[in-house]
């Protein structure tokens, strides 16, 4: 019998220990979650109650009665050393779940004769090793089912098999010649659909049978995600809160000399302080002639004496962004052409805001209204022409887990759903770009401004730049 390596038996014991603790900590972190699956009513997935989620996934099902519903989870590797995990917004709205690596089949009552509906949600099964690096995750079972508020978790490599086998109890439907079945998920268009997950899944199942038909369930879920309950609309709200903490943040601080990176960082810096978990979007910081840049976000140029700068950020709170615009005169005060120029901007975005009649308009509407008031100015261009020319996008969107969020455009707005409305002007042979952008939810007695304690008059402006600057000023002395 050969001797013991002293050496291999210290690596054991320290592997062994290692392993001890980690296993401590993840049962420290888990306990506290499987507490509250305890009193799975209490449990909120992303500020919101997993009854909430049940109750989507129910009226979906109620929607997309011929066929099983799939959607597929974000994955980490998907985002790459560089990106911090964010859940699909699909997934996350139907489910609150957000664990990377998982998959939901939604299976509506009666699909399969004298069966029940069935909600069946896949996660990875728990890697220890993993979690070194991730951090403890929930794996699937009854623990989970508590947690989510789903009636069935199983591991994530069940998932096609479980998919097929549901998919062959069904029976099929008559399609002209073939005897189909439905298959509903988010099927990417265009020619690099084949490139995102949902694609290669889309093209897996067509592989596997021609029998199956894969149906696009975006523009379902679109119109369930356009009208926002009580508790999304809270945290949009929160969302805009916090956005205009940036705002304020960005207007003390914007001066000549600064560059537009410093200036983001001011604002970015008051999100995280407050709560966001990363900006909506990427934050657009423009000066002078990259004011004009409707989607500028190099935001590398040194702010210029008497430049207006264009900021157009919003911060994301549970999944929920806002999207808020202002224009600074870098200089604390608008040259009287620049003031011109920003007063008829403001005074289109009130007229619109005016203008809204419930059940009657439309973003288009709207755009109309905001583009007669630029177009009737007597303000003209260096040519003579009208200022309506440089208002080049449109005046609403919808807001929501996207910052262009998803539903149809083409009927009234609805009670519940939450818009913007962005007037602008652009004009680069003279350097100047206006915008102001503002969020209003639609309720049954009208426009409710959500970001109306931001500031966008330009007297207030002014008064609240000139102030701060002062105030910077005074303190640089008495140093």
């Amino acid at each position: 019998m050969t001797q013991p390596n002293p050496s291999a038996i210290a690596l054991h014991k320290k592997a062994c220990l290692i392993r001890s603790a980690v296993l401590a900590a993840a049962a420290i972190i888990l306990s506290g979650i499987l507490t509250q699956a305890a009193h799975a009513s209490d449990v909120m997935l992303a500020n919101q109650p997993s009854s909430e989620y049940a109750a989507r996934r129910q009226k979906l099902m109620s929607q997309v009665k011929d066929g099983v519903t799939v959607l597929i989870g974000a994955r980490e590797e998907d985002l790459g050393e560089v990106g911090r995990f964010r859940q699909k917004n699909d997934f996350m709205y139907l489910t609150g779940v957000e664990t990377p690596g998982a998959y939901l089949i939604l299976v509506p009552a009666g699909l399969i004769p004298d069966k029940p509906g069935r909600e069946i949600l896949f996660i990875p099964a728990r890697n220890l090793i993993q979690e070194k690096w991730t951090g403890p995750q929930m794996g699937p079972g009854a623990e989970a089912e508590k947690y989510f508020g789903i009636r069935e978790v199983m591991a994530s490599d069940k998932f096609f098999s479980t998919l097929l086998d549901i998919v062959g109890s069904a029976p099929a439907r008559a399609e002209g010649r073939n005897q189909t079945a439905k298959i509903y998920t988010v099927a990417p268009g265009g020619s690099d659909a084949i490139m995102t997950r949902e694609g290669r899944f889309v093209e897996t199942l067509r592989g596997v049978s021609s029998a199956y038909r894969i149906l696009d369930v975006s523009r379902t879920i679109g119109e369930m995600r356009k009208i926002k309950s009580a508790g999304e609309q809270a945290l949009l709200q929160k969302a805009i809160d916090i956005s205009g903490e940036g705002q304020r943040d960005c207007r003390n601080t914007v001066k000549p000399g600064l560059f537009e990176y410093e200036v983001q960082a001011v604002i970015e810096a008051a999100f995280t302080r407050n709560g966001s978990e990363r900006p909506g979007y990427p934050s657009i910081v423009g000066s002078g002639i990259n004011s004009t840049v409707l989607h500028y976000n190099e935001n590398k140029k040194r702010i210029d004496e008497g430049d207006l700068v264009v900021v157009d950020v919003g911060a994301e709170y549970s999944y929920y962004t806002a999207d808020i615009t202002r224009t600074y005169p870098a200089s604390g005060r608008f040259t009287e052409r620049q003031r011109q120029v920003y007063q008829l901007v403001l005074d289109a975005q009130r007229a619109a805001e005016k203008a809204f009649k419930l059940g009657e308009s439309t973003t288009a509407s709207l755009k109309q209204v905001a583009s007669e008031v630029i177009r009737s100015s007597p303000l003209r261009d260096s040519h003579g022409n009208t200022l309506d020319r440089y208002f080049i996008h449109g005046l609403s969107h919808w807001l929501g887990m996207d910052v262009h969020d998803v539903g149809d455009y083409s009927k009234p707005l609805p009670v519940g759903s939450v818009i913007t409305i962005e007037p602008g002007i652009y004009i680069p042979d003279e350097k100047l770009g206006v915008r102001i952008e503002d969020n209003y939810l639609i309720t049954e007695s009208g426009l409710v401004k959500l970001s109306a304690k931001i500031p966008s008059d330009p007297d207030e402006i002014e008064r609240l730049m000139t102030a701060s600057h002062s105030s910077a000023s005074a303190g640089s002395m008495k140093k």
